[in-house]
């Protein structure tokens, strides 16, 4: 893939003016969190937030280790459009997931990357996507951290990529075999998400 037409996938979007910058630049995939943590979404305000929301845009649904029924709730409302698995969830979590869905929707596993050998292993998870992540001890996601993405092997399974991607080095993680670019706590100021970095990353990875 050209690393202008890289897919990018901005994640914890919490409030009205978050998804009118992303109507306004159209990354390629919104992500809703809802694991513990500052950017955490009720299922209430997940909803209002898909309403206005593009169409097109496919919402993401972060989750570490919920109940499978809580994720389908949100699958059936409406709510989210692909799932995220970013804790602990094993291949009989994925599995029964994916048998209790109704209409089903693709399933992105994320892995907190400590060695090459976790990367070859996720090749064979039962998910539609991987995720690779920075590992931080006690932290399931959102460090701001990245990793050797050099280390990261051949395989042939379509993978995200995310830690530490910002503007300073979004056209080195571009330049990986990665099928989208996840972004969140780089595109922040003071906490939440400023339009014009937003505006920034796209403008980088997508002007001519």
């Amino acid at each position: 893939m050209n690393e202008r037409n890289k897919r990018i996938k901005i994640c914890g979007l919490t409030r009205a003016e978050d998804i009118e910058a992303v109507n306004l630049w159209k990354p390629d995939y919104a992500g809703f969190v809802f694991a513990p943590g500052k950017r955490q979404l009720t299922p209430y305000k997940a909803r209002q937030l898909r309403e206005v929301l593009l169409p097109g845009i496919p919402s993401v649904g972060v989750f570490v280790n919920s109940p499978i029924k809580d994720i389908l709730a949100l699958i059936k409302d409406g709510t989210i459009g692909m799932v995220q698995l970013h804790g602990d969830e094993d291949r009989d979590y994925a599995t029964s997931l994916k048998e209790q869905m109704e209409s089903p929707v693709p399933i992105i596993k994320a892995i907190r990357v400590r060695s090459e050998d976790d990367m070859w292993k996720a090749e064979s998870f039962p998910s539609d996507y991987v995720l690779f992540d920075t590992y931080s001890k006690d932290v399931y996601g959102g460090s701001g951290k990245s990793f050797d993405w050099s280390s990261i092997p051949v395989i042939k399974k379509p993978w995200f990529l995310a830690g530490g991607i910002g503007a300073e080095n979004i056209l080195k993680a571009a330049a990986t075999d990665a099928f989208c670019l996840d972004l969140s706590s780089s595109l922040e100021s003071e906490g939440r998400k400023d339009p014009e970095k937003l505006k920034e990353i796209i403008q980088i990875l997508r002007s001519e």
